[in-house]
């Protein structure tokens, strides 16, 4: 239902100024990707190698890219492998920005397609109160 997506990544982003990434690693059972207080010192995701200084604090963690993607699939192992039920993300979503985010790129012969997110996955995050942004690229625009 994913067409024609080569590759596609979906992670959880987490951002607060009086974000402690070891109270969110604890009460959501895992250890983030980034996990950083805000003006904390880590390693960029955008340009590896380079340090960056965090402007607020910042939780992530993802499902890595998938070739190819199912991004159904994806989110729901996401959300999934976390802990916590509506009263924690009720309290997490009201002390902090969260959201998922879709990195998608289409195949190499398409600039256009989409992709359909299932009810099931629709009410994981709705469950949760999280926001969900694509971030879609296409060979010719991204060259």
């Amino acid at each position: 239902m994913n067409d024609p997506l080569q590759r596609a990544s979906v992670t959880l982003l987490i951002h607060g100024d009086d974000l402690v990434p070891e109270e969110l690693s604890a009460i959501l059972g895992v250890q983030p990707e980034i996990g950083v207080r805000k003006g904390e010192t880590f390693m960029g995701r955008g340009r590896p190698g380079t340090a960056v200084t965090a402007r607020t604090g910042k939780w992530i963690v993802g499902t890595g890219y998938r070739e190819p993607p199912n991004i159904n699939e994806q989110i729901a192992e996401l959300l999934g492998g976390l802990h916590g039920g509506a009263d924690t993300w009720n309290d997490l979503t009201t002390r902090f920005d969260c959201y998922v985010t879709v990195g998608a790129w289409f195949a190499d012969d398409c600039w256009t397609g989409g992709l359909v997110l299932e009810p099931k996955i629709l009410g994981m995050l709705a469950e949760r109160g999280l926001a969900i942004d694509f971030d879609m690229y296409s060979p010719g625009a991204s060259d």
